[in-house]
């Protein structure tokens, strides 16, 4: 039931932001509808641009690119009615009405459309470059022409291991057309590598590499710190085992409380503690072992993780046990 809850519940808060971004959107509409009607273009097209994208639909857009068109945005509005033309081609049943109106101002805007043409000498021609618009990456398919609203244009020019370039052109209305030359870009200049730290030598004048005891000792404490871990989790394990282990001796024991001959509940009771008995044993016969050659390997870890160590192993095997001893000295 935890977890139904935890993962359902965000699932009940979408239609509540749906309907939260569908009511922000229209009324952001109707506020461009007013300002549109007292003539101020220019405020009212942020807000159908907002409204748009918080709710796409063919009528916002489509009164968005009215607005882009009022306002100079040619090649904006030339998009956007194109755009609005598909859609209302494809719409069920087919805006028909709605496609012929933004075909007919597309077309209409097309000769008036301003290009920025991308030029990338062989030089310039990089791996992985990218060409950018305002911010919008263009391909290079469309270097030969690329539409723009006229105005004050920036174009970014990027490439991994390059130093990144910028350019501002400004762009003339009346299906104008202006070439954008790449230059080459210059590397960026590369890391160098750390050197190796040294220790002065007052008497001569010279420098000696540092005392590699220092790496000996960071490689002793991450060598005790990783035994503690193991160890901690074999100690947990056999912790585990051990619980697992009395808890089948307790119900083996319960189980064999019932009384011969055994039947009717009693005999139920009986077979259940039987059976959970088989799995704790199991468990534990598992469990036990692991945590028992975790617990000697954390230990071993911990042990031998000091500067100067002297570790002796001593194996002591008999007819009826097998043993691991260690001893050193730190």
């Amino acid at each position: 039931m935890v977890v139904a809850g935890v993962f359902g519940a965000p699932f009940f808060y979408v239609p509540e932001a749906r309907a939260d971004a569908i009511a922000d959107a229209e009324e952001l509409f109707r506020r461009a509808k007013a300002l549109i009607a007292q003539g101020k273009h220019e405020e009212a097209c942020p807000l159908l641009k907002e409204s748009y994208r918080l709710d796409p639909g063919q009528g916002t857009l489509l009164n968005l690119a009215l607005c882009h068109e009022h306002t100079g945005r040619v090649a904006s509005a030339w998009g956007e009615f194109r755009a609005v033309e598909q859609q209302a081609r494809v719409s069920v049943p087919p805006r028909t009405e709605r496609a012929e109106l933004a075909r007919q101002h597309a077309e209409k805007l097309e000769p008036r459309i301003s290009r920025v043409r991308i030029v990338a000498p062989p030089d310039a021609k990089v791996p992985g470059l990218v060409v950018k618009i305002d911010g919008e990456e263009r391909a290079e398919l469309l270097w030969s022409g690329v539409p723009v609203d006229a105005g004050k244009r920036t174009v970014d020019v990027s490439a991994p291991g390059k130093k990144s370039k910028t350019f501002e052109i400004t762009v003339e209305d009346g299906g104008s057309s202006q070439t954008v030359t790449l230059p080459r870009l210059e590397d960026t200049p590369s890391a160098n590598p750390t050197p190796a730290p040294t220790l002065a030598d007052t008497s001569t004048g010279t420098t000696t590499p540092s005392d590699p005891s220092s790496d000996r000792a960071s490689d002793g404490s991450g060598r005790r710190t990783a035994g503690f871990i193991v160890g901690g989790i074999g100690v947990a394990t056999l912790a585990a085992g051990a619980v697992f282990g009395v808890a089948a001796i307790v119900n083996n024991d319960k189980a064999q409380q019932c009384a011969t001959p055994c039947s009717g509940a009693q005999a139920d009771e009986s077979n259940r503690a039987t059976d959970r008995a088989l799995v704790f044993a199991n468990v534990a016969n598992v469990a036990i072992p692991i945590g028992v050659v975790g617990t000697a390997i954390g230990a071993i870890l911990v042990f031998t993780s000091g500067p100067s160590n002297k570790v002796a192993l001593q194996p002591s095997v008999s007819s009826h046990s097998a043993s691991l001893g260690f001893s050193g000295r730190w």
